[in-house]
């Protein structure tokens, strides 16, 4: 379950990349890498479980909810964390030009 969480994250993160280019300093693309890795992890994840046990996904309840809400809050406070860093390097190349 986890896996299609961080698949269908990385597909939304992928939309706003390619539909919202006009606003660059939010740099989308950070977000795609980021939701990228985690699903290409999972993925991984999934073979091993399939060549181990014999089952692609998972569905065990309370542990995939719990992993897949840790993915998404990871992801997006990795990004979130990024975006503070380049906006506050943004705002110091401002005031050196100046």
């Amino acid at each position: 379950m986890y896996f299609l969480v961080a698949l269908g994250m990385s597909i939304i993160s992928l939309c706003l990349f390619l539909f919202v280019k006009t606003k660059r300093n939010l740099h989308f693309e950070f977000l795609v890498f980021t939701f990228g890795a985690a699903t290409l992890m999972w993925l991984i994840d999934c073979i091993a479980g399939a060549i181990e046990e014999g089952q692609f996904l998972s569905f065990e309840l309370p542990l995939d909810i719990w992993i897949s809400v840790w993915t998404v809050v990871g992801g997006i406070a990795f990004y979130l964390l990024l975006l503070l860093i380049f906006t506050i390097k943004d705002k110091k190349q401002k005031v050196v030009t100046e």
